[in-house]
């Protein structure tokens, strides 16, 4: 999620803060990828957003150093219509060639140069309500200022979304963090840690964990641990189908790191995902979430202990630790849990919105609000971006890959309604 602490605004006076609302026609809660892709998107159609936010918190305040990220360059673009602002430009700007797939704190380096370009005047405050009348949006700031708009876009991510398994209930997060509640993760070197987990961030706070020197080992109620082998196939087509020939070797292989030479069209493209019957298009939603590492995180765990087939039936604290029973028998006092247990979608906890929008939001029944393909609620006016959309324009909103599908149709409504207005 797209975090908005409390910090300094900036580009924001004292003076401005204590007139009446200001107005603005559309303003933009969230400054991580899909809030600046959505902001360049309107640019282009030639809306000035307003944005709130703090750039790229999240991938700064919850991700790990050391981090790769799991897609390519080429599914790692915010996607903007201005050319000047993708990762090949940056990579020009800077002079220097980043590793592919990339390193987290180069992806935050890219995203700040992007919301440089695009929002210089980015205000940092923190949102505290947001409510509507007849006339329009009104948002409350944390220092009593109210903005008023005639829209709203929520790009706020996926960190409002943790899941904590039961068992974990009530023992304290220090003990058990969620996997996104840790940055650095040097300070377990020495500790015994146990992961819960087998998707691509276990395996890879997993991996990293081993490299600080902590004693780890990886629970999973799987049966085994899956890599994904690395796709010589796709990687030698784009290779002889670059140049010129790269427009047909994107509409073989989308350049979104997704699903296979079956899926990966029906992946990629929200009409063709939107055409399949809806246990289908679920199928392709859970292929994407399925708990599988990186080819190159096999070789990194190549020490770590694992444990298959077996899940945590009870965790109590124990002294500075926590005491866990296995399915298996197993009890074991390890000094920490890292609970890389996923994220579960539930519109309701976006708790900024007053009651009185909660209620009124149309949602599906497990949990995500329902969208139309410009990515507007129920309540008009009011969008929504990143993964909250994946179950109407498909799986790529799980991933940065998404802000080309999210960014120039959210744009594109706005900018229709205003023409026809």
């Amino acid at each position: 999620m797209q975090q908005i602490a409390n910090r300094p605004t900036q580009g924001i006076s004292s003076s401005q803060t204590k007139r009446g609302a200001q107005t603005k026609d559309v303003v933009i809660i969230g400054a991580g990828p899909y809030g600046l892709s959505v902001a360049a998107c309107l640019q282009g159609a030639g809306i000035e957003p307003y944005m709130i936010g703090q750039p790229m918190s999240f991938w700064k305040d919850n991700m790990p150093g050391g981090m790769i990220l799991r897609s390519r360059q080429e599914a790692s673009n915010i996607a903007a219509p201005q050319k000047h602002l993708s990762l090949k430009a940056y990579q020009r700007e800077i002079g220097r060639k980043l590793d592919d797939p990339l390193r987290v704190e180069d992806f935050i380096a890219y995203g700040n140069w992007f919301q440089r370009q695009i929002a210089p005047k980015l205000d940092t405050r923190q949102v505290e309500n947001v409510s509507r009348d007849e006339s329009g949006f009104e948002l409350t700031m944390e220092d009593g200022d109210r903005i008023r708009a005639k829209s709203v876009v929520l790009a706020l991510g996926i960190g409002l979304f943790w899941s904590r398994p039961e068992q974990f209930a009530s023992i304290p997060r220090e003990l058990a963090p969620h996997s996104s509640d840790l940055s650095d993760l040097a300070q377990f070197r020495g500790r015994r840690v146990t992961v819960i987990g087998r998707g691509q961030s276990a395996l890879e706070y997993a991996a990293i964990l081993h490299e600080c020197g902590a004693d780890v080992e990886i629970v999973t109620r799987g049966p085994e641990i899956r890599y994904r082998p690395f796709p010589w196939r796709k990687h030698l087509f784009r290779v002889m189908t670059s140049g010129p020939l790269l427009p047909f070797s994107h509409k073989v292989f989308p350049p979104t790191d997704l699903g296979d030479i079956k899926t990966c069209r029906m992946m990629a493209d929200p009409e063709k995902f939107r055409s399949q019957s809806p246990e289908v298009q679920q199928k392709l939603i859970d292929d994407c979430r399925k708990p599988v590492g990186a080819y190159w995180l096999e070789p990194r765990l190549a020490g770590v202990r694992s444990r298959t087939d077996a899940s945590v039936t009870n965790a109590e604290v124990a002294g500075d630790g926590v005491k866990i029973t296995l399915t298996d028998g197993t009890v074991d006092t390890v000094d920490r849990v890292v609970l890389a247990t996923g994220y579960r979608i539930d519109v309701n906890k976006y708790h900024l919105l007053d009651s009185s929008l909660r209620q009124q939001l149309q949602k599906t029944p497990d949990g995500y609000p329902v969208l139309t393909t410009g990515l507007e609620t129920s309540i008009p006016g009011l969008y929504m971006a990143g993964v909250i959309g994946e179950k109407t324009l498909g799986p790529t909103l799980r991933f940065v890959t998404g802000t080309s599908n999210a960014g120039p149709r959210l744009a594109a409504d706005i900018a229709g309604r205003r023409a026809n207005a």
